[in-house]
């Protein structure tokens, strides 16, 4: 990219039309920050993607990832979101904190902890791109819908 602005640069030298040269230049920054957004993406895909084949989510994890992202607004903490997630998806506390514990353990969620409480939980920049895998059904199985198959 350097290269590019560089060979930019020794046109716009040579070229009268400085107005051109300016808008191409324009153009090339454009395209640097366009080029490193999608940089840090494809970062984060991978983050994604390496989390996920060390962790097998199970049926009740991407149930609650996928909750997270369709129907949560971000305000709950830890515990209070165990609470809600009990109730709305009839699923026992003791079982919502085991899998919501899994999603913070894999970097899908973040909350907070014994030295910062109070932190509402939210997804990572890797949990929404899972929670959009599921969503999808892509290449996460047919076991999307949260049942007992093989979790706790």
């Amino acid at each position: 990219m350097n290269e590019l602005k560089r060979e930019v640069s020794r046109l716009g030298r040579g070229n009268p039309d400085r107005i051109s040269y300016n808008r191409l230049l324009k153009d090339v920054d454009s395209l640097d920050e366009s080029l490193r957004a999608h940089f840090r993406e494809l970062n984060t895909l991978g983050e994604t993607l390496a989390s996920a084949s060390s962790r097998r989510l199970t049926g009740k994890q991407r149930l609650m990832l996928r909750w997270l992202s369709e129907g949560y607004k971000g305000s709950a903490i830890y515990t209070n979101l165990i609470e809600r997630l009990s109730e709305e998806l009839s699923i026992p506390r003791s079982t919502v904190r085991w899998n919501l514990q899994g999603l913070r353990d894999a970097n899908l969620i973040r909350a907070g902890d014994r030295l910062n409480k109070g932190m509402p939980v939210e997804l990572t920049d890797a949990g929404r791109m899972m929670a959009g895998i599921i969503s999808s059904g892509r290449g996460l199985g047919n076991n999307l819908n949260g049942d007992n198959t093989g979790c706790k």
